[in-house]
């Protein structure tokens, strides 16, 4: 990496942080004036945790062409291309909110994916195969979210409850063999629904969920913005 991408790297870590330490805050003031409230009926003044899986889509990273220009000033030479690109992967996730009111829930959430980067070379100047070159990275996102229940559509006996979510996150991201580390932030929307077990949507229920992700630094080759489509799933517990 240049300095350049080292000086990013540094900038996106501090704001990465900026923002995690905003969200704490933001939980934190929702939270502490519902605890004086009484709990309500249908929820309100419990917590609700719930983890399982993630999937998220894979993006492309653009091509690249490694040239080497003579001493001489003439022009430069190809000496091969590559095709960059980070695939889908599965992955896991967790989240823990509190219950402002019967449709708001501010929650903290945690994601853990270990998605392959993908290089094709190919036009090698000295003739060589063209090849793949794969390598693992660690992706870890830490993220705050604002969750709004539309309780009046809720169906099936008041059990099945639709929202819509919105928040923003820090994202955390390992490669070469963990010896490098990139930092970002990330900011995501979706929609999903919650099916409890039970009428008084307290105990245990379900969570299924899709959406997107717009990353802002981590490992990438460029300034810019990745939009990728995330989809979960989670058992969910309110007590």
């Amino acid at each position: 990496m240049n300095a350049a991408a080292t000086d990013g790297s540094l900038r996106s870590s501090a704001s990465g942080r900026i923002v995690v330490i905003s969200l704490l805050i933001l939980l934190c003031a929702f939270a502490t004036p519902a605890q004086a409230q009484s709990p309500a009926p249908s929820g309100a003044g419990v917590w609700e945790i719930g983890g399982g899986g993630v999937f998220v889509g894979g993006y492309d990273l653009g091509d690249r062409t490694a040239e080497l220009t003579p001493n001489t000033g003439n022009t430069s030479v190809s000496l091969f291309t590559t095709d960059n690109k980070v695939l889908p992967v599965f992955g896991v996730q967790a989240r823990v909110g509190y219950v402002v009111s019967t449709a708001l829930v501010i929650e903290a959430g945690f994601r853990f994916t270990q998605p392959v980067y993908e290089v094709r070379v190919t036009g090698d100047f000295e003739n060589a195969p063209n090849t793949t070159i794969e390598e693992n990275l660690g992706d870890y996102v830490f993220d705050g979210s604002a969750v709004w229940h539309f309780t009046g559509a809720a169906f099936a006996g008041g059990r099945a409850v639709p929202f819509v979510f919105g928040g923003a996150g820090y994202i955390r991201e390992l490669h070469d063999r963990d010896a490098l580390v990139e930092d970002g932030f990330e900011y995501h929307a979706g929609l999903g629904l919650k099916w409890w077990f039970n009428e008084s949507r307290r105990g245990f229920g379900i969570r299924g969920d899709v959406g997107v992700s717009i990353r802002d630094g981590a490992f990438d080759f460029e300034d810019g913005r990745r939009i990728v489509p995330v989809a979960g799933g989670s058992l969910i517990y309110r007590f």
